[in-house]
């Protein structure tokens, strides 16, 4: 069961940035060029799945292969990597958590008060970067930047994975990402390379982590770990070099971000039926059958 639980966290996880795209809705190009950069995420993810999914129910070769591996590799050491990132955060949030224990008595109050503060917060986050990002644009930085990413794909792969093993999340590199298509200084293609190396960098650390344990379960650990890198390094190696099918995630991503703009509710309802009401339907029908 493993194995469809770790596509559909990666399903899952691509929900940040469409909501991030939200924040975009109130000018209509931007939101075009924000929606598609989180649109293609969604759909590339989808697709990975798929294709990815009858041929691990067909062959297993994910769960095989991994578990092949994963004895080979136990015990041999790994590395736990402390996002600094993270530090920061969490210093700069106990003052917050303090006022909350201080003003509430009962969990949920402490709880509801924490969550409209962070809601706040990421809100007022997203608008400094979208302003940012306007700033850039009219200093013509973007060209700089479209030039170093648009040189090679490979840079650009690269580059995800290399920022998400520093903030330790993938939905914060794609996050990063739909204010700078919303700007105009990433194009949807410089984008798509980004997304997928960010899928494998998210693996690294869990994967450092997975072999520093040891123990009785650390073989398990290990093989959840492998599944999840094989399964991102398939889905990369399938898709993005043949593009013919690597246009289907940009062109399905682009048709969606036409319709969203031009009904904002299709993009709300899209967003409520892919990350919550499909796999809740899912998740119920599955319990029916049992």
């Amino acid at each position: 069961n493993a194995v469809p639980m770790i596509m559909g966290a990666n399903i899952g996880t691509t929900v940040t940035c469409t909501v991030v795209s939200l924040a975009h809705m109130g000018r209509r190009d931007e939101f075009e060029r924000a929606f598609s950069v989180a649109g293609c995420h969604d759909f590339f993810n989808i697709l990975a799945v798929m294709v990815l999914l009858p041929l691990e129910l067909m062959t297993g070769y994910l769960q095989s292969s991994a578990r092949f591996l994963s004895t080979a590799v136990v015990g041999i050491g790994g590395f736990t990597y402390e996002s600094p990132f993270k530090a920061w955060l969490s210093f700069a949030f106990t003052p917050i958590q303090s006022l909350a224990e201080a003003m509430f008595d009962v969990d949920w109050g402490q709880a509801f008060f924490l969550v409209g503060i962070s809601a706040a917060l990421i809100f007022v986050a997203l608008w400094l970067i979208v302003k940012l990002m306007r700033s850039l644009v009219i200093s013509r930085i973007e060209t700089v930047v479209a030039g170093a990413l648009g040189s090679s794909a490979a840079i650009a792969f690269m580059i995800g994975i290399i920022v998400t093993v520093m903030v330790q999340s993938s939905s914060i590199t794609t996050s990063i990402l739909v204010p700078l298509a919303a700007a105009g200084i990433l194009r949807l293609e410089q984008a798509f390379p980004i997304t997928i190396g960010a899928n494998i960098g998210t693996t690294i650390t869990a994967m450092g982590a997975a072999l520093a344990v040891s123990g009785p379960n650390a073989v398990a650990g290990i093989e959840i770990a492998l599944v999840h890198l094989f399964f991102n390094l398939s889905g990369a190696i399938l898709i993005y070099p043949v593009r013919r099918i690597r246009q289907v995630p940009l062109q399905a991503a682009r048709m969606l971000a036409a319709a969203a703009v031009r009904s904002k509710k299709l993009a709300l309802l899209y967003v409520g039926t892919m990350f919550y009401g499909f796999p809740a339907l899912l998740i119920y029908v599955t319990q029916l059958l049992k």
